[in-house]
């Protein structure tokens, strides 16, 4: 950081960061401006900073401001380093700020209101342990900010829209309850790795992605994924009312291309997606076991207009399976209990395995039988038509 005066030498000023009540008696509640000076550790502990910008000001310090609450500042071109306590936040703005190295900057329960816009933040390396941390504990908005081995948090309500992040951490705590949570026209490139994290809803659009884990990830409401160039998605939920997956393409990673569970989602329907190449696996079932029955969690799974080179859809406990208007090379859906089993406009070309499936009502009259390929129906009540 370059070299500024000292927050000590700046008089009046620095005697209204002390003293509010001071402030307040000389000048009320008029404007601040702080300008090219350094904080470093001059303490500033259980008070409160109201309407207050600070330009060009260098923040660098371990646990020297501890503030109980900050509200209607502005940071501009500002950089931080080190461990900082803007306490409760509310309506606290960072414009085109900096750092780098192993920060905490985290606002506490009930911020709200919190903008980073134009921001770039870097830790100390890919390490989890050596990343920066960033955000609050209430509701925080990241725009056109670039970030690298970085955590942010969002606790209570998180937005990201028009980011570059690089191996960046982004988990929600569950005591507070859950967070809405809106990523959009982003790019995500490394890992992007939400756990633990607990939504209320969960919307991803427009993004690029490397690698997203999303797994045990409790979802009250609503997931929705739309228009994504992806790499691995790990959409292994620990539990959501639905999971919608539209219009995208979800290319694997060389290894692995999709995971999510039925029997954690009431409700999953995927529509226009493009999976994998070759013979990568997408995997979309677990949960029902031979051995233990258990009841009925998934109301449906719907895949339309769907490619999926490998479809691996075993052990699903739902009252409807919709395959519509979907090209597939191979698709296992053996040891499944189906309420309703529609296969409608479907081609799957090599191998299609219903081993110990029993279904209770089905209409597969328009999937065509392909020469050569291999049906498995032992143990199953299914009846492929031709």
């Amino acid at each position: 950081m370059d070299r500024k005066r000292s927050i000590r030498e700046s008089g009046e000023v620095f005697n209204y960061l002390k003293d509010p009540a001071l402030r307040q008696r000389e000048i009320g509640d008029m404007l601040l401006t702080i300008q090219n000076v350094a904080f470093g550790e001059e303490k500033f502990e259980g008070i409160e900073w109201r309407n207050i910008r600070f330009v060009d000001c260098d923040f660098a310090s371990s646990y020297a401001i501890k503030l109980k609450g900050s509200e209607d500042l502005q940071f501009d071109g500002c950089r931080f380093g080190g461990i900082l306590g803007f306490g409760k936040m509310n309506r606290v703005q960072f414009s085109k700020c900096a750092g780098v190295g192993k920060l905490n900057l985290i606002g506490d329960p009930g911020s709200t209101k919190v903008r980073f816009e134009d921001c770039k933040f870097q830790g100390d390396g890919a390490d989890q342990n050596h990343f920066g941390a960033l955000g609050t504990e209430g509701e925080t908005e990241f725009t056109r900010c670039q970030f690298k081995y970085m955590s942010i948090y969002g606790d209570t309500k998180l937005t990201i829209r028009d980011c570059q992040f690089e191996n960046v951490d982004c988990p929600i705590d569950a005591a507070t309850g859950g967070s809405e949570v809106l990523i959009e026209n982003s790019k995500l490139h490394g890992n992007f790795d939400m756990r633990p994290a607990a939504f209320l809803s969960l919307t991803i659009r427009n993004t690029a992605i490397d690698n997203i884990d999303l797994s045990e990830a409790t979802v009250k409401g609503d997931v929705l994924m739309e228009s994504l160039d992806a790499g691995y998605v790990n959409a292994l939920f620990g539990s959501a009312a639905s999971l919608t997956i539209r219009n995208c393409q979800i290319k694997g990673n060389g290894r692995d291309v999709f995971q999510t569970s039925p029997a954690k989602i009431v409700r999953i329907d995927i529509d226009n997606v493009t999976f994998g190449k070759a013979s990568e696996g997408v995997f979309i079932g677990g949960g029902f076991s031979s051995k233990k029955e258990i009841a009925r969690v998934n109301q449906s799974l719907r895949l339309h207009n769907c490619k999926i080179p490998v479809l691996a859809s075993n052990h699903i406990n739902t009252a409807n399976l919709i395959l519509d208007n979907c090209a597939i090379q191979e698709a296992s859906f053996k040891e499944s209990r189906i309420s309703r089993l529609d296969i409608k406009n479907t081609k799957i070309l090599e191998r299609l395995d219903f081993t110990n499936t029993q279904v209770e009502t089905q209409d597969l009259t328009t999937l065509a039988p392909y020469k050569g390929r291999v049906d498995k129906l032992d143990g199953s009540n299914v009846k492929l038509p031709g």
